[in-house]
């Protein structure tokens, strides 16, 4: 034990690690060394309790520093943030000459039927507010000073529904019902025998009756007290008493000016903030595990998110059979986990520490162009003879796409140790060595990868250990694609019961019409990010190339 690193002139006390392996009750060497380096028989001790839910956890920290001749000890729960900033609190660890922070496992916990899944969140104040103001401001060849400039603005705050598939799997907790993680029932090695070992029990009843049917002696022999099913280990879900509904806040600013030429021109710029957002923790990864339960996913509402992005529109407005729209939008979208899963394409490398997952959005695209346009052909358009109607009324309608790649994590083979115990797997690499600029051509995607043939070689891979390189930092293929419609209107105003409005619409529709390469964005686990397989960093797919579909339509 030595003393941490402080600023020059400064002093600070002992840092002492506890293994959960110490005999805390007959042997608690290290338990009694803490209180000889927080003064011994004048030791002043705070307890809090961090990493365990279990109430007795404080206080029998509290009876064993007494009994090793602490002067004083005080157990400090923390159940809510409310609590961290109590003035009062903050002054009593100021006063203590040493805090200990407590551990936790889960061979305490016990499952229990609720009424309420959790409380209600009240609280849920939702204002809005914007503005629109049309300058006038003298000068600049009457830029702001013509009425046909606007600036908007706003600002509100929004609550997300909880997704609800991760709640309703409570319902499948013991006593009412168990998951035993039964997969195919096959021995490990002969797939071809699906009832191995007995696991999947094939027996008739003795009656129509449901309850005439065996029990299977390899699945669950019955209920403990504490909720665990007998001879097997389930799966469990849960959530926290308090669990709140996520929220963000919205704000925007921009400026729009009508300019010659049917224009109008839109710069401004859009953001979020959200918050309590949540994620699942399996919980057997935090701490020691409880062997009656394999899994226990925890819905834990810490996830943060926020996006900046500058919005450039230009759009000409419908006029002599032309309309025009184009989009500009340079954005940044960053969370720790961009969906709520469950499934593996969703977990977090190291769910341990949430703030490491810090990274750009699965989502995110750094820079998106967008132009539509619509243009009626003047061929015929105004004739309502037979010529008019055969020829005429033909548009073409056709959008343009192009975005940058979407982010990916670099994984490896190896797995992180976890304080629970049970390795975590994929882990993100240690390191990274290679440059900081990457190609991003199709064919360097193809050929030999943005990393190049030697790409290990960047990456830095030591099992059991913490990532050392940020979540989504590396970026894929790229976008681009022409989608072209040719549309023929047939009026129907003169037969039958239809309205004059009523018309036939012919429409073929070409997407990506110039069958240009698009690269599949690559996937987390797949072999395009397993820094360890041959195609590391090379796309293995495509997207769909050109497509033709028509259709008919009948308005009225």
């Amino acid at each position: 034990m030595s003393p941490s690193r402080v600023p020059e002139g400064e002093t600070r006390g002992h840092i002492v690690p506890i293994g959960g392996a110490e005999n805390k009750e007959n042997d608690p060497k290290i338990l009694a060394r803490f209180v000889r380096v927080s003064g011994g028989d004048d030791a002043d001790i705070v307890v809090i309790p961090t990493a365990s839910r279990a109430h007795e956890t404080g206080s029998r920290y509290e009876r064993l520093f007494r009994e090793l001749g602490a002067r004083r000890v005080d157990v400090m729960d923390f159940d809510t943030r409310r609590d961290c900033q109590e003035s009062g609190r903050l002054d009593r660890i100021k006063e203590a000459s040493g805090i200990f922070f407590t551990g936790g496992n889960l061979n305490t916990i016990q499952v229990r039927p609720v009424d309420r899944l959790s409380k209600a969140d009240r609280n849920n104040f939702a204002p809005r507010i914007g503005f629109a103001y049309s300058p006038r401001i003298e000068g600049l060849h009457n830029f702001l000073n013509n009425d046909r400039a606007v600036i908007r603005g706003g600002f509100g705050i929004a609550y997300n529904r909880i997704p609800v598939a991760p709640l309703n799997n409570v319902r499948g907790n013991p006593p009412f019902f168990a998951r035993f993680g039964l997969c195919c029932g096959t021995a490990t090695t002969d797939f071809g025998s699906p009832f191995a070992n007995g696991t999947i029990l094939f027996a008739t009843g003795s009656s129509n009756s449901i309850g005439s049917y065996p029990r299977n002696p390899a699945l669950g022999q019955g209920v403990l007290p504490n909720g665990a099913v007998v001879g097997a280990a389930v799966e469990l879900w849960g959530t926290p008493q308090d669990l709140p509904n996520p929220y963000v806040y919205t704000y925007s600013l921009e400026m729009q000016h009508e300019l010659p030429a049917h224009l109008v021109a839109t710069v401004g710029y859009q953001g979020s903030a959200g918050h309590k957002l949540i994620r699942l923790v399996n919980q057997n990864f935090l701490f020691t595990n409880n062997p009656s339960f394999f899994q226990i996913f925890f819905s834990t509402p810490d996830v943060n998110s926020n996006y900046n992005a500058l919005n450039v529109n230009l759009t000409r407005r419908y006029f002599n059979g032309l309309q025009l729209q184009a989009n500009y939008r340079w954005s940044k979208s960053i969370d720790q986990l961009s969906y709520e899963g469950p499934g593996f394409v969703t977990n977090q490398t190291f769910p341990q520490d949430n703030s490491t997952e810090r990274g750009p959005s699965d989502f995110d695209v750094r820079h998106y162009f967008n132009l539509a346009g619509l243009y009626e052909l003047p061929f015929f358009k105004n004739r309502k003879d037979f010529v008019g109607r055969a020829f005429g009324g033909f548009q073409i309608t056709g959008i343009v796409t192009y975005h940058t790649g979407f982010p990916f994590t670099p994984t490896s083979g190896t797995c992180t140790s976890t304080p629970g115990g049970p390795g975590l797997c994929p882990a993100r690499p240690q390191g990274y060595s290679g440059p900081s600029e990457l190609p991003t051509s199709n064919e360097d995607f193809i050929v030999n990868g943005i990393f190049g043939p030697n790409g290990r070689s960047f990456f830095t891979l030591i099992p059991n250990r913490p990532p050392g390189i940020g979540r989504n930092t590396f970026r894929g293929p790229r976008y681009f694609a022409t989608d072209i419609s040719l549309v023929k209107f047939i009026p129907l105003s003169k037969i039958g019961p239809l309205n004059e409005s009523a018309n036939l619409e012919l429409r073929a529709n070409f997407f990506n019409i110039f069958n240009q390469l698009n690269l599949a964005p690559f996937g987390f686990g797949s072999s395009s990010v397993t820094i360890t397989d041959a195609n590391f960093g090379k796309a293995t797919a495509g997207l769909a190339g050109r497509v033709v579909e028509f259709q008919a339509r009948i308005r009225f």
